[in-house]
């Protein structure tokens, strides 16, 4: 099988002839202490490892043009700044751990309908800027392909807590509904058009949608607010990408899920990562409740991954096995690989996933 055989037949519960090879991705602090311990220095674990090979359109979904950073006040360690968003925040001036930052907001770009206004002249869907230069050139390399192609999608809750802030529409969920159905109507509309030409000249074998918007424990809002302020908009969008040709939707939210689940797959919404464990979920008590309506991406307990090989391996036998024979499931750590895991048990995790991927 090809890859994107090999991808669709896991995510829609065919028949694969191996589970794919994506165990999970490293960032930049994780990545700068695996270069002391053996991985080759400027390599990729997908490189080192032979991962199956996946691609992000380059479709630009962000405000044009971006904010441009901006140094406000200089406080030694710290600075006060404007990211590319539009944001207020203070911050670290110099990182420890890159990929791994604590942000503290100060301020939002959208605090009305007016400053909102302004907002939306930054996104223009038919701005050419969204495409790169050689998209014909890229559009014929897709055609011809054999790796899986995805497309990332910044969504409602997402994109309207970038705009005013998680505080700030939480209560706008309360004070001004209305405010809040004009947003994400907007959305809506926005990304509808920006990725129109996306999903029209390649076959996108799955859609990542960013939302976010769970604790460690519920759901960040009430299902009903889900329903009302955000169904309606995801069935527009699910509708839209299934005329596409788009099979495989995949609902990125970290924490606790099991509040939203029945209420993504009753719009179309079939697979969902990274399933974080300290956050309560379950993948196998999901997989029980779910049988063959929602792939699972994700379930490894990422802090089960510090300490001697003993940990990992129990860590992935207590569900990787049972969970791939089940179907649906691409085993993967639980969000990004922090720095404090080893690159010999990040190796070790890979080679037993691989001999159960196969099994």
């Amino acid at each position: 099988m090809t890859y994107r055989q090999r991808f669709l037949q896991t995510a829609l519960f065919g028949q694969p002839d191996r589970i794919p090879y994506y165990p999970g991705g490293p960032r930049q602090s994780t990545y700068d202490r695996w270069y002391t311990e053996g991985l080759p220095p400027g390599k990729t674990v997908d490189e080192v490892l032979g991962l199956d090979h996946w691609e992000g359109l380059p479709v630009n979904l962000g405000p044009v043009p971006a904010f441009a950073e901006t140094v406000l006040e200089d406080l030694g360690d710290y600075k006060i700044w404007i990211d590319n968003l539009g944001a207020k925040r203070l911050d670290f001036k110099v990182d420890a751990t890159p990929g791994f930052v604590t942000r503290t907001w100060l301020e939002f770009p959208v605090t009305d309908r007016a400053s909102f206004a302004r907002m939306r002249e930054r996104f223009d869907p038919h701005d050419p800027v969204r495409y790169p230069g050689d998209w014909p050139q890229r559009v014929q390399r897709y055609r011809d392909r054999d790796f899986v192609v995805q497309l990332t999608i910044p969504w409602l809750f997402w994109r309207v807590r970038d705009w005013v802030g998680f505080e700030g529409l939480c209560t706008l969920f309360l004070d001004d509904p209305l405010f809040v159905h004009e947003m994400m109507e907007f959305v809506t509309d926005f990304t509808l058009q920006a990725i129109e030409r996306a999903v029209t000249d390649v076959v996108v074998d799955f859609v990542f949608l960013n939302e976010d918007m769970a604790y460690k424990t519920a759901s960040m809002i009430s299902p009903r607010m889900v329903r009302e302020f955000m169904l309606p908009r995801y069935r527009r969008l699910v509708e839209f990408l299934h005329g596409h040709g788009v099979r495989a939707i995949v609902l990125d939210c970290d924490g606790h899920i099991s509040e939203l689940i029945p209420l993504w797959l009753e719009v179309g919404v079939n697979a969902t990562w990274p399933v974080e464990i300290a956050a309560g979920n379950d993948p196998v008590a999901y997989r029980k409740q779910y049988p063959r309506d929602l792939c699972l991406m994700g379930g490894i307990d990422k802090r089960e991954l510090r300490f001697d090989k003993d940990r990992v391996r129990r860590e992935v036998m207590s569900k990787v096995p049972w969970l791939i024979e089940q179907g649906g499931y691409l085993p993967s750590v639980d969000h990004g690989v922090p720095p404090d895991v080893p690159y010999s048990n990040f190796v070790y995790m890979w080679e037993l996933i691989q001999r159960l991927a196969t099994a």
